[in-house]
């Protein structure tokens, strides 16, 4: 009788076990598919990569309590003598963003892209891996040729017909003083080009008494 009851005990704990150990299959396999269908889903809710020569945001409507924001987003050395100038222009069309301006073989051609709220939003500073990696800049569209040390500044929009938006001008004067003032470049080394009809220029109505006033001797 004894030996019935124990084989019986032994029968349902080895039955106890086998459910047990199915359990925790199935767990396992429910689980690993939930952790499979979610990294499937980030990745398709994921935006698509960025050009390498695109850019990222740095910020749009507020401006930082320090423009010296900028110089924390370089990925390498930043040598105090390495650039010299600093050169504006506009991008010649009235909508864009540092991502249609790279479109291009050469990508970004410049280290600072500034939008006016079609294409980017209202004074969105974007900054181009030019800038993080301390790269040389690319001649703009019309451009001849471009100097090595200059920091290139392009202000989306076409100001031979408008003029940039308050919101634009004030972040360029904002950004241009940072520039001046940790490389130590003056006024006079602050270039633009009125007469030039093409993006390499800066267009008629650019105010560039203005912006003269606004940024540093």
């Amino acid at each position: 009788m004894s030996t019935r009851r124990n084989a019986k005990k032994a029968s349902d704990f080895n039955t106890r076990r086998g459910v047990s150990s199915r359990r925790r299959v199935i767990v396992l396999i429910s689980l690993v598919g939930l952790l499979t269908g979610t990294s499937a889903l980030l990745l398709a809710l994921a935006p698509a990569p960025l050009h390498p020569q695109a850019s990222s945001s740095l910020f749009a409507i507020d401006a930082p309590p320090s423009m010296d924001v900028i110089f924390d987003l370089v990925s390498v050395p930043l040598t105090t003598n390495r650039w010299q100038y600093v050169y504006v222009h506009h991008s010649a069309a009235l909508s864009g963003s540092a991502a249609t301006l790279s479109e291009g073989a050469a990508g970004l051609a410049d280290h600072f892209v500034i939008g006016n709220g079609d294409g980017c939003a209202d004074g969105e500073i974007q900054v181009g891996q030019r800038w993080t990696q301390q790269l040389p800049p690319a001649r703009s569209n019309g451009a001849t040729s471009i100097v090595p040390n200059c920091i290139s500044i392009c202000l989306i929009g076409d100001f031979n017909q408008t003029r940039p938006t308050p919101t634009q001008q004030r972040r360029l004067a904002q950004l241009v003083s940072a520039l001046q003032v940790r490389l130590h470049i003056p006024r006079t080394r602050v270039w633009y080009d009125p007469k030039g009809d093409n993006a390499a220029g800066i267009g008629a109505y650019f105010p560039a008494r203005e912006f003269q006033n606004q940024i540093l001797p």
